[in-house]
């Protein structure tokens, strides 16, 4: 008999529940990549970092990576990239999300550069998700200076 295969969340999954509450069955990870979203949404009107908005951002990548060391059994430092990576992709797709609903509409360079900037993060986590689970070496993408 074979031990099951530990699973993360496809960067899908992660972009859905960025923008729609969790569902009954998701998983904490999913829960609390959701209320990542909600705190970066709350903040995205008031540019300014406090502390508190700090220290809640940080209990919520603590709680991910906790529950990714328990599924998965990695390493601590891995867990704690890969909820530094859901914090990084919750920041952009708000980002992304506020400038489709801004008025007057952005340039479509600034709109295609906010949504290259989720698309390159969902990638940079399926590159994580297969070191973590499977120790495949993430491929090496040249970082785009803008």
């Amino acid at each position: 008999m074979s031990v099951p295969r530990p699973t993360l969340p496809h960067w899908r999954e992660l972009t859905s529940v960025f923008r729609f509450p969790p569902r009954p069955h998701d998983t904490q990870l999913l829960q609390r990549a959701h209320m990542l979203a909600a705190v970066h949404r709350v903040r995205a009107g008031k540019p300014a970092r406090d502390a508190a908005f700090e220290a809640g951002r940080t209990a919520l990548r603590r709680h991910i990576a906790e529950w990714i060391i328990e599924q998965t059994g990695v390493h601590p430092d891995a867990a704690a990239q890969c909820a530094t990576v859901i914090d990084d992709m919750a920041a952009a797709h708000i980002t992304a999300e506020r400038l489709l609903q801004s008025n007057p509409p952005p340039s479509a360079e600034r709109l295609h550069a906010a949504w290259s900037d989720v698309g390159y993060l969902a990638a940079h986590w399926a590159d994580l998700v297969a070191e973590v689970v499977d120790g495949q070496p993430p491929v090496r993408r040249p970082l785009k200076c803008r």
